[in-house]
């Protein structure tokens, strides 16, 4: 069955209008709802009246802008970190920063579950590239043990919150296994940031991990509610990947009203703490309905909740079924997800009310009601 894209002709709170219906979505990255928030809204239209639409040069030609400056500062301020370098899209990020850091005669290790950007940079540096098991603190040990004292450099290289599978992976022991090992870490927290740790500062905050010399990775797409990526570090490391970072060299610039979104979506973030609890209350109806249906979750870590299916048919004949009950969460498989494992990955926001969440519950228990995947 072939892919393709699904038309959404309006977004209101929770709910995108599709071929003229109006259907509750489960499909968005939007967990603060910041796409919709009025600061944030303003502030992006404030800026394009000032800039215009485009930078209209690279940031080292004559593209920067009070904008990108002011978001890396912030950022950095906001991710603990010495320096912050903005990229034009998370998946330029993930290329940039892995490229510029390790080559031929390196080492980079990741985990088996890593998003497609992470793995295309690994392959693409021309450093060693393996994987160890998804999670798997213990065998990252063996294999540095094995293979650190064999490369001239070293990069581990880890999501915070895996995007399909809605889990975190052991961070601290994964953060000491590479300090230990002197290799860099590199922690993609694209659906960490916003969401987790008690300021909402990700993965690091929330297993009070110190962020000294470790690499993060982020997107301003997903809690922040625009468009773009960064690397957030030491300030040696950004430097050089201003100097050294393809994908941030040789682009035009993210555009200003994207950069001031993005600004005004974490300003908002840490004024009105009332959004994440608001997600997180979220979190919680979601999972414990779909646990009361009996289905089997990947995961209830966060707002990324996963309904194991199994087989590709089967999933996509129940994400069409969940569509003409008035549900819009689609079917994922391979190869976005090792085969045999094709699900129903429903995404939670803030935005979505409490009336919504029951009537997606409802929509569920309909279709999986005669399905062999409810436990009985």
């Amino acid at each position: 069955m072939r892919r393709v894209s699904s038309r959404v002709e309006a977004v209101d709170g929770g709910r995108v209008r599709m071929g003229g219906r109006w259907l509750i979505s489960l499909s968005s990255n939007n967990y603060l709802g910041l796409t919709q928030h009025p600061r944030v809204i303003a502030a992006a239209q404030e800026s394009i009246a000032r800039y215009g639409t485009g930078s209209g040069s690279a940031r080292l030609i004559g593209g920067n802008l009070p904008p990108h400056e002011e978001l890396e500062q912030e950022l950095a301020r906001f991710k603990q970190a010495e320096d912050c370098l903005l990229f034009s899209t998370g998946y330029m990020a993930n290329l940039g920063v892995v490229t510029a850091l390790v080559g031929p005669g390196d080492l980079v290790i990741g985990d088996r579950l890593n998003h497609a950007s992470l793995i295309d940079a690994c392959r693409l540096s021309g450093a060693a590239f393996r994987v160890y098991p998804h999670g798997d603190a213990r065998r990252l040990e063996e294999a540095l043990r094995r293979r650190r004292g064999h490369y001239r450099r070293t990069l581990v290289v880890t999501e915070g919150v895996f995007s399909m599978d809605g889990d975190l992976p052991p961070l601290r022991e994964i953060a000491e296994t590479a300090r230990r090992h002197d290799a860099w870490l590199l922690l993609d927290d694209a659906h960490g940031t916003g969401v987790f740790g008690p300021g909402g500062r990700g993965s690091l905050e929330h297993f009070g991990i110190r962020p000294e010399g470790i690499l993060q990775m982020g997107t301003l797409s997903k809690a922040l509610g625009s468009l773009g990526g960064y690397l957030a570090g030491p300030r040696v490391v950004v430097e050089l990947l201003r100097n050294r970072a393809r994908s941030f060299i040789y682009t035009t610039a993210l555009p200003p009203g994207c950069a001031a979104a993005a600004l005004e979506g974490l300003r908002v973030l840490q004024s009105e703490p009332d959004l994440r609890r608001r997600l997180w209350e979220n979190v919680r109806i979601w999972t414990a309905g779909l646990r009361g249906l009996g289905l089997d979750l990947i995961s209830d870590a966060g707002p990324i909740v996963p309904v194991r299916v199994g087989s590709n048919r089967e999933t996509m004949a129940l994400a069409q079924a969940l569509e003409e009950a008035g549900l819009y969460a689609p079917g994922i498989r391979p190869p976005t997800v090792p085969e045999g494992s094709a699900r129903i990955r429903t995404s939670l926001t803030a935005l979505h009310t409490e009336q919504e969440m029951g009537q997606a519950l409802e929509a569920f228990r309909k279709v999986f009601s005669g399905s062999t995947l409810v436990s009985r």
